[in-house]
This record gives C-alpha cells, structure tokens and sequence, in this order.
C-alpha cells in the first residue's frame, strides 16, 4: 500500500510531461553553422542536451563549423 501514493505521482508528474517545461525546442536543422548551435547548447546545457548527441560536449558537429 506504500507504493501507491509513488505511483499516482509518478504518472502525474509523466503526464505533464514537455508542456511545462521552460525549455524551447531546438534541433540542430533549427541552425545553420555548428558555432550558433554551440552557443544555444552552452546557454543551458540541461535544456539543449539533445544538441550534443554524444555527449562530448559539441554540438550539432555535422553542421558547417561557420
């Protein structure tokens, strides 16, 4: 019975899912040059973290440098 009052939050925080989130939306087709999408992924790194597919902190790298 302990375990109920977990899994009615937890589907209640996964059912606000994206819409409350502070975070715009970015993808690295919203970038021309790797250098703008690297800035955007350095203005918050938790919010833009799926510009850095890899994890080693470039963004975009598929994108012209300039």
């Amino acid at each position: 019975m302990k375990l109920l009052p977990l899994l009615i939050l937890a589907i209640g925080l996964a059912s606000c899912g994206g819409s409350s989130s502070p975070c715009k939306s970015k993808k690295c087709k919203d970038f021309k040059t790797q250098k703008e999408a690297q800035k955007t992924y350095e203005s918050d790194k938790k919010c833009y973290k799926n510009l850095d597919k890899d994890g080693d902190g470039v963004a975009c790298e598929d994108l012209p440098k300039e």
